[in-house]
């Protein structure tokens, strides 16, 4: 069984990692893209969700995985807020089950263990903006004009371009989705974020995947 662990605490991994890795093999993650980023390039029997992360929080990173996921993995949300409004909200996100800090590690895995009984669903891969429209499933792009098959690269870049549309993604959490903690040379990156801009503009689509220098990348409607 495969487990990914969205938190950002050190002591709670590793209290975490020392419970369940006998058990199941885990992935972790320490910020809310990183651990987005995992969650839609892996296929994971429960995702383990903390709610305050750095950067995107655990329902920013719920809502988008529940709308771009191919294959839907089961998730628990971690927090120290125990209100029905903040449990509610976590609901709402998309989250299926809610376990508030402090927690019983036996309990975490008793949850998990629950949780991946349950059979994984299938979601819409198919993602639209400014007259684009693209199926992650086959890796096509579709524009007004044609469409066009994305190598896996550039179609990753377009997954998280699209989630975030029409707001920046970093270079670095790009990098990371795509190299994890082993890019390659400096180059590789802009030879990536050019050919899905070529790609796109061919379908005739206009000039949408703008360079915010210094900041990153994004999908932008032309004026």
């Amino acid at each position: 069984m495969r487990i990914l662990i969205v938190e950002d605490n050190l002591d709670i991994q590793a209290n975490i990692a020392d419970y369940l890795e006998d058990s199941y093999s885990l992935d972790f993650a320490y910020s809310g893209d990183q651990g987005l980023a995992l969650a839609l390039e892996n296929e994971y029997d429960v995702i383990v969700l903390d709610l305050m992360l750095p950067g995107r929080n655990g329902l920013e990173v719920c809502s988008a995985y529940r709308r771009a996921a191919g294959l839907q993995a089961p998730v628990i949300m971690l927090t120290a807020r125990d209100t029905i409004d903040d449990k509610e909200a976590g609901f709402d996100a998309g989250a299926d089950d809610y376990l508030v800090k402090p927690f019983s590690l036996r309990e975490l895995k008793m949850r998990i263990e629950a949780l991946a009984r349950r059979p994984k669903a299938r979601q819409n891969t198919v993602q639209t903006f400014a007259g684009l429209s693209f199926d992650a499933a086959t890796l096509t792009v579709t524009g007004p004009e044609n469409a066009v098959v994305l190598h896996e690269k550039e179609a990753s870049i377009l997954t998280l371009l699209l989630d975030a549309a029409p707001e920046v993604v970093s270079s670095a959490t790009i990098s990371y989705a795509l190299w994890r903690d082993e890019p390659p040379e400096s180059g590789a990156l802009r030879t990536h974020i050019y050919n899905l801009r070529k790609a796109l503009t061919s379908l005739g689509a206009g000039e949408v995947l703008k360079t915010r220098r210094g900041k990153g990348y994004a999908l932008e409607i032309m004026p």
